[in-house]
């Protein structure tokens, strides 16, 4: 994992549900993130699951943009339910 690594963005490379449920996992044991950009990404309900089950144990990002995926409001709510921050999550 690479810790020095402080802000990702993977606005409009089409990664899908299956790339985000590999970013998931490396969430979910990355501590230097802080700001994560995958917008227009076609992330749909599946990924979102897989990006709030990240979020329950990430504590160091702090920005998560979201926007243009398709989130339904189930997802949706999965997604702010498991965010740790006031602030920052642009859905």
């Amino acid at each position: 994992v690479n810790a020095s690594l402080t802000s990702l963005n993977l606005n409009r490379n089409g990664i899908g549900p299956g790339g985000v449920e590999h970013l998931a996992g490396a969430l979910r044991v990355n501590a230097s993130l802080t700001s994560v950009d995958i917008s227009s990404n076609g992330v749909g309900p599946v990924g979102a699951e897989h990006l709030a089950g990240a979020l329950r144990v990430n504590a160091s990002l702090t920005v998560l943009d979201l926007s243009w995926n398709s989130l339904n409001e189930t997802s949706t709510q999965a997604v702010r339910d498991a965010w740790r921050h006031g602030s920052g999550l642009i859905l």
